[in-house]
């Protein structure tokens, strides 16, 4: 206990000695010896502007940030940015929350945050996947109601990919070894085929890795993942004034998961006749199930993104066209019965998850005005989704090797209608007022049907049961959202603002692997207000910059997940599924960020953030009530137990989080060294299971050499081997197997230290 003591003042001892949390930068330039930032220009609001000066908080992670960190997947982003958690706990289910906002993709709800990749929208199963020569990243925290294809309530993410060099040719080569078998190889280039106006850039990557290295104790098996991808990215320029950029990128993913557990198992010989389980511990990073063909979880992936951005510059104002198409086919391969050894008691799952989106987006900004300047648009998307789960009997079930296919096709297109206007009121005060207009249709159906081997009763694809009645099977809805900016310039240095801005997202239906009553399955919109003052500063003559900002966020129906919960299903009989639900909510909190140059070989960055959020006072929520027996209580008629849950954590979101990054270099006759440090802090977080998941520190160190065109680096990721949880999956008596306590709940341990080489090559 004093070793960990002692260890978590260290780690103390550090943050407080920088001081100030800082933000990732860019590199900085030297004018005349004297030390500056380089300026950040963004696309954020539709139109070129200095990030600085636009009145919200907003962190940009550039392309050399990202390869300074490794960051070789969507999920490593989330160590760069505060109050931004990002993972993917199984293959399919990436999760990322802002604000406070928690997201459960099992919700069946469109995201808190919305994701884009070159301008178009991308849903975030296709988002969490392997990230290699990219430009910037940009990360846009509160609701997103005028400019944003998706009116999300707590941010959006933007990843733009690198472009063709339209005058020379360059490229590079990238390759990272690791001590989890792990390789990572990385290849691009830009081609001018006719110079100064036609480009060609091709990218790849291969990724390979045990990734955390979780073995089954029963069959021996290692996680495991490998992803391969290809882009083409071409820019054409016709004229001086229109320039065309259009992006393709395909990438496979196959992914085996091994999921970690703890308990003492509870020795039944129905589970394991055997006698092969044992206790784990919760950093054991072991697993505990027979499995299909010796395989615990497998996820084969295709993606398919595209994006085209056309900008047509006329005498004063810019026309900008933005088309995205996107296909994801996936299909999941699982065992449901965790901790379980006996063949006979395995229960396979599979799950088929095939969309395609296609969205348009047509805009018209007005340039340089002197007092107003204004952008109006028109947005559509369409999605085309497909969703089954085919849950498999037992081997020793009188009804197998039946299997029952829940069905979820849909439909759903968006349209809106949106302007964003900013006034110069005179040469301090600057008044930005948007709103869009938006209207939702869904055509959707739940049912279950009997599957490829049919039952006795039924033949293969014979209806069920129909979930979904008629009158469900259609949704419409619109909404007004919105957002009014006052900003006012304090002096040349410094900027302060003030905002309100509204989110909204549609109502949908809970998509179960199981057959439920359809008003538990229901649920309804969600509509929110935040206000917002910050500041934004440039400070010490260019060599610092510090923003920050004070939140507040109301919500009305606020779209919420609860999991393994009690319901009374038609049939009469008590399970327990997840379910998506509303309740209102307020959330608040605190952003800073620091960027700074201490000298000319010494550079400082990262963020601070602060986030409370509970239920309003009076939210009824499903919960589990039982009897002195242990018995599962429902009141008569209904579905579900409600409780009053005001005052709660609306999720599982940290409360204090920081992200510390700081590089040394020493110049030598032929090349430079350089040391780098990135330090995260997690702080207490809420659990539904009621287990402790305990605030943890991580410190990632890289050292290496480098030249203008190569680069050679040694790095520890999580260099003390920090044990701590990112989330649990359920308490010891929770997961059950044939309704028997199998004494083991999931674990998620954050990954373990990880030791690697990299090797760069640019020309």
């Amino acid at each position: 206990m004093a070793s960990a003591q002692n260890h978590t003042m260290r780690l103390s001892a550090l943050a407080a000695a920088i001081a100030l949390p800082f933000t990732v930068g860019s590199h900085h330039t030297q004018a005349d010896q004297q030390l500056r930032l380089e300026e950040i220009l963004v696309t954020a609001q539709k139109r070129t502007e200095l990030a600085q000066d636009i009145p919200s908080t907003m962190n940009v992670i550039d392309g050399d940030a990202l390869k300074d960190f490794n960051v070789t997947t969507f999920d490593d982003l989330g160590a760069l940015s505060a109050g931004l958690r990002i993972d993917s706990q199984t293959s399919r289910s990436g999760r990322i929350v802002m604000r406070g906002i928690d997201y459960n993709p099992n919700s069946a709800s469109e995201a808190s945050v919305t994701t884009y990749w070159n301008e178009a929208i991308l849903d975030s199963n296709a988002i969490f996947q392997q990230m290699f020569d990219v430009e910037r990243v940009v990360v846009l925290r509160g609701p997103q109601g005028t400019l944003q294809g998706r009116t999300s309530p707590a941010g959006s993410i933007n990843i733009h990919t690198a472009r063709p060099d339209l005058y020379e040719q360059t490229g590079q080569v990238k390759a990272t070894v690791m001590d989890n078998d792990g390789i990572n190889t990385q290849a691009a280039a830009s081609f001018p085929v006719i110079p100064g106006k036609l480009a060609v850039r091709v990218a790849g990557v291969y990724d390979e890795s045990d990734l955390d290295e979780i073995e089954n104790i029963v069959t021996g098996e290692v996680s495991h993942e490998e992803s391969t991808a290809g882009r083409l990215s071409v820019s054409w320029l016709p004229t001086d004034s229109l320039t065309v950029d259009f992006t393709a990128q395909y990438l496979e993913r196959e992914n085996d998961d091994v999921y970690a557990l703890a308990g003492t198992p509870t020795g039944d010989p129905r589970l394991d006749p055997e006698a092969v389980l044992k206790e784990l511990g919760e950093f054991d990073r072991r697993g505990a199930l027979v499995g299909l063909d010796s395989t615990e979880d497998n996820t084969d992936a295709d993606f398919l993104n595209t994006s085209l951005v056309v900008n047509w510059e006329l005498d004063a104002h810019t026309i900008t066209w933005v088309s995205g198409y996107h296909e994801t086919d996936s299909v999941r391969n699982y065992d449901q019965s965790m901790g379980n050894a006996n063949a006979e008691n395995v229960r396979r799952v599979l799950t088929i998850d095939d969309r395609t989106d296609w969205s348009q987006e047509l805009r018209l900004s007005s340039d340089e005005g002197e007092f107003w300047e204004y952008t109006v648009g028109l947005y559509y998307e369409n999605a085309d989704i497909f969703y089954s789960q085919e849950n498999y009997q037992i081997p020793i079930s009188p009804l197998a090797p039946g299997s029952n296919v829940v069905v979820f096709p849909g439909e759903a297109e968006r349209l809106g209608l949106f302007t964003h206007n900013q006034f110069y009121l005179n040469d301090d005060w600057t008044l930005q007022v948007g709103v869009r207009y938006q209207e939702y249709d869904a055509d959707r159906d739940i049912s279950t049907v009997a599957g490829d081997n049919g039952f006795a009763f039924a033949g293969p694809g014979d209806l069920l049961v129909q979930v979904l009645s008629d009158e469900q099977q259609s949704y419409e809805d619109d909404a007004v959202t919105g957002q009014i900016t006052l900003q006012y310039q304090l002096n040349t240095d410094v900027n302060l603002y003030g905002l309100v801005a509204t989110g909204w997202r549609p109502g949908g239906v809970t998509v179960a692997g199981k057959v439920l009553p359809e008003d538990v399955l229901l649920f309804e919109p969600e509509d929110s207000t935040s206000y917002e003052l910050g500041f934004k500063s440039t400070l010490m003559d260019g060599a610092v910059r510090l923003n920050g900002s004070l939140y507040f966020q109301d919500y009305e129906d606020y779209i919420a997940r609860v999991n393994a919960i009690n319901v009374r299903e038609p049939s009469g009989d008590i399970g327990t599924s997840g379910i998506t639900t509303n309740g209102d909510a307020e959330v608040y909190g605190a952003e800073l960020d620091v960027t700074a140059l201490l000298s000319q070989n010494w550079f400082i960055g990262g963020t601070l953030s602060y986030s409370d959020g509970e239920y309003a006072d009076g939210t009824e929520l499903p919960c589990n009530e039982f009897d002195d027996s242990g018995a599962p209580v429902i009141p008569d008629g209904e579905a579900v137990a409600l409780c009053d849950e005001g005052g709660e954590p609306i999720g599982s979101a940290a409360d204090w989080t920081a992200s510390i990054n700081s590089e040394y270099s020493v110049p030598f006759d032929r090349f430079e060294g350089y040391g780098r440090i990135l330090y995260t802090y997690t702080g207490d977080r809420f659990s539904p299971q009621n287990l402790d998941v305990d605030p943890y520190h991580i410190v990632n160190l890289y050292v290496g050499i480098r030249e203008e065109q190569w680069n050679i680096e040694v790095f520890a990721t999580n260099l003390f081997d920090e044990e701590a949880l990112r989330g649990a999956g359920g308490t010891e008596a929770t997961q059950l197997v044939r309704r028997l306590p199998t004494g083991y709940g999931m674990r998620f341990p954050v990954p373990g230290r990880r030791i690697g080489l990299t090797a760069s090559y640019n020309w």
